[in-house]
């Protein structure tokens, strides 16, 4: 019974009592008058036992880590919250649930609420006291609750900690020729398995029907583009004098040259990957045709305008030039004394940033692409990148190994990344490829 049932009880038998009183039965009303306070300190008990269970709700619901924690961990709810706290712990609509904060992507991160931005940070400090601890045992034993769940293993089994994206430092060395040029350009889809395919189906056939006559029949082609995820990675070896060295921002340093190598990698996989150990490749693709330059030794201005027209015309719009510099530094010469086609307006200009109005992308990563132009050598890439498929299984991650080279006091860092690209439409891209 709900404590206004228990006073209005208790007040029908104050009325009740009334009426006794007039009729002169004293004993009758006392006893209903009795009834009445027992009921009204009944109600009392009622409403400060429901107050003191709110109470008790409120302390025992609000977060007690130290650190922000996501909404799954624990829900809150309070009634005087004016969406703030549903504010502060704001997911963007990109947000990857499979990746901790601190590995989402930057844009990402800088749109997300502030518990989960405070949440990043924590991820970030703790990263570096892992790196820079004399040993994983050491680390593991000091660590915190929160510490060592923010060190986790969330993802896969052998995933390890992702490392966070922020982790790219202004650290003096020779980075080698730039990587990561592609993916930008690339269709880059998550996948959560280990292999799959995505179905392709090719246009139908539309014509003029006659009156009475019956349409043109067309069935179109369906196919499918396959993948099979397969891993890469490196090992450094760092000695324990240099984790000792607070100085030097080592956890920035490892993770920028791995990214580096690992951007180099994918994109050689994207030009000329073998679809075995890497990437299959653009160049390996044996549906890709090739355009046939005017000379064996030498690029004429024709070799680009006939390279562009002869891709598909639905896919010069978003097309994209692909080659080394070396000859980037051909193509910008061309009639550069003489009448003809030019290539370079100006030397004050940015050398050969768009050719036919696309966009050119030089990457020098050792690929099947040529340095000079030799007799069937292939010199350029025409296409549009978006029907070239990255599938990323998971991202780059780094894991270390305090014993396997404790023999030269030295601590082993293991970067890995999963994943695979395919060409979807062989018909995209044309390779231009001298006489």
């Amino acid at each position: 019974m709900s404590t206004k049932e228990i006073r209005n009880e208790a007040n029908v038998l104050l009325i009740q009592a009334e009426t006794e009183l007039g009729k002169g039965e004293g004993e009758a009303a006392i006893r209903m008058i009795e009834e009445a306070e027992s009921k009204s300190r009944q109600a009392d008990a009622l409403e400060q036992a429901e107050a003191q269970i709110k109470a008790l709700k409120g302390e025992l619901s609000t977060p007690t880590n130290t650190i922000p924690v996501v909404s799954s961990d624990v829900a809150t709810y309070n009634g005087n919250d004016k969406t703030a706290n549903i504010k502060s712990d704001y997911k963007p609509m990109a947000y990857i649930k499979e990746l901790p904060v601190s590995a989402q992507p930057m844009w990402v991160q800088d749109q997300m609420g502030s518990n989960l931005r405070d949440e990043a940070r924590f991820q970030r400090d703790t990263f570096v006291k892992w790196f820079r601890s004399p040993s994983e045992d050491v680390f593991w034993k000091t660590a915190t609750p929160d510490e060592a769940k923010a060190m986790q293993e969330d993802t896969d089994a052998e995933g390890g900690f992702f490392v966070p994206e922020e982790f790219v430092g202004q650290v003096v060395h020779d980075t080698g020729a730039p990587g990561s040029l592609l993916r930008p350009y690339c269709t880059v889809i998550r996948v959560a398995s280990k292999d799959g395919y995505l179905p392709t189906l090719a246009s139908a056939t539309w014509a003029a029907i006659a009156e009475e006559a019956a349409p043109t029949e067309s069935t179109p082609v369906v196919g499918q583009v396959n993948f099979a995820i397969e891993k890469s990675g490196g090992l450094i070896k760092v000695s324990r004098e240099l984790l000792d060295d607070s100085a030097i921002n080592l956890p920035a340093f490892l993770s920028q040259i791995f990214q580096e190598a690992q951007g180099q990698f994918e994109d050689v996989g994207i030009i000329s990957g073998n679809g075995t150990t890497q990437y299959a490749g653009i160049m390996s693709d044996g549906d890709v045709a090739f355009y046939t330059m005017a000379n064996a030794t030498s690029i004429v201005g024709a070799d680009l305008i006939g390279t562009y027209f002869d891709l598909g015309s639905q896919f010069r719009a978003n097309g994209t030039w692909l080659m080394r510099s070396q000859i980037a530094s051909l193509v910008n010469s061309i009639a550069i004394t003489a009448a003809g086609v030019h290539s370079i307006p100006s030397l004050t200009a940015a050398p050969a940033d768009f050719i036919l109005g696309r966009p050119n992308v030089v990457t020098d990563v050792v690929s099947g692409l040529g340095t000079s132009i030799t007799s069937t050598e292939k010199c350029a890439i025409f296409g549009d990148l978006r029907q070239y498929y990255i599938f990323d299984r998971v991202g780059f991650t780094i894991r270390r190994n305090d014993s396997l080279y404790m023999g030269n006091d030295q601590v082993g860092f293991f970067a890995t990344r999963r994943g695979d690209g395919q060409v979807g439409l062989s018909d995209a891209f044309k390779i231009s490829r001298a006489a």
